[in-house]
């Protein structure tokens, strides 16, 4: 017996089994990973401020960034292992018993996973991390294919997230068109009302104007009916007479001061002649004066 048990062990069977164990152990390393965080960030709430780093140190053996990786991975996965009474978690229990895997608050059934798929995972939010782990293989996964896996997911949530943004975007500048051409429309409905306006006070003052025009015809016909009457035409002739009057009147004005002028010249010639030959020297004086009287005076006057 011994002997066919040893025939049928071949290094396949074997390979296989220390696989089994070693998925096993690293699950069984995941939960108590997650048992650990559980318990640090209970006890962290109890030291006073400043004593974390400490107690860690003396008491646990952690580093602080070890410990917050645990309470991450706590907070990520700890929903999914609930404590019981006994302060055990039942799917602890069914993991290590070789369970299907971790069942969510909705009846789902998560894969089973290991701490290094646990933390790669945290790559993405929690939502999206149970859908991945519904839709995808991750228990045959290798670490690099999940974390290509999870790095393409990452990208098209990014893209996905960009493309709500951007319809985001769209919309929001579609409700700002609207809102401009409403705006628009009534900017133009308001112009339309003033040009109405204009209108109608232009038509009031065009009959304004009409009116005014028809006076003005009315008042020419009166006045030019005025001229034809008789007494106008007598007094137009009348102020044409004395017009003429005074224009003779005015000529014989001139003729006088003209003929009183010449004599008065004449007369100063002859004195002027006279006195040459008493006071030459004061004759030419005199002269000078009288040429320069003349010259201003027929310049400046006439």
């Amino acid at each position: 017996m011994m002997d066919e048990l040893a025939a049928n062990r071949t290094p396949v069977v074997i390979a296989s089994e220390i696989n089994t164990m070693k998925r096993q152990m690293e699950k069984i390393f995941l939960i108590h990973t997650i048992e650990i965080g559980r318990r640090l960030k209970e006890v962290r709430t109890m030291l006073p401020n400043g004593e974390w780093g400490q107690w860690l140190e003396v008491s646990v053996n952690y580093s602080q960034r070890t410990a917050q990786r645990f309470i991450t991975l706590f907070d990520a996965y700890g929903e999914y292992f609930p404590l019981s009474p006994a302060g055990g978690s039942s799917q602890n229990r069914a993991m290590l018993q070789g369970g299907e895997g971790i069942q969510t608050e909705e009846g789902r059934i998560l894969p089973n996973l290991t701490s290094v798929q646990a933390l790669i995972l945290l790559g993405l939010p929690k939502e999206e991390r149970v859908e991945f782990l519904m839709e995808m293989d991750v228990e045959g996964m290798s670490t690099r294919e999940l974390k290509q896996a999870v790095e393409q997911r990452q990208e098209a949530l990014q893209e996905a997230g960009q493309a709500v943004t951007e319809r985001d975007q769209a919309r929001q500048e579609s409700a700002d068109l609207r809102d401009d051409l409403d705006k628009e429309k009534d900017k133009n409905a308001r112009l339309a009302e003033e040009r109405d306006s204009l209108k109608a006070e232009i038509h009031d003052l065009e009959r304004v104007k009409g009116k005014l025009e028809q006076e003005i015809e009315n008042k020419k016909a009166s006045y030019d009916k005025l001229k034809e009457r008789t007494g106008y035409k007598a007094i137009k002739q009348m102020e044409a007479a004395l017009n003429e009057a005074y224009g003779k009147a005015e000529a014989n004005k001139i003729a006088f001061l003209y003929d009183s002028l010449f004599k008065n010249f004449k007369e100063l010639a002859y004195e002027m002649t006279r006195f040459a030959g008493k006071n030459p020297e004061l004759h030419i004086i005199y002269k000078e004066k009288i040429q320069d009287f003349l010259h201003n005076a027929l310049r400046e006057k006439l």
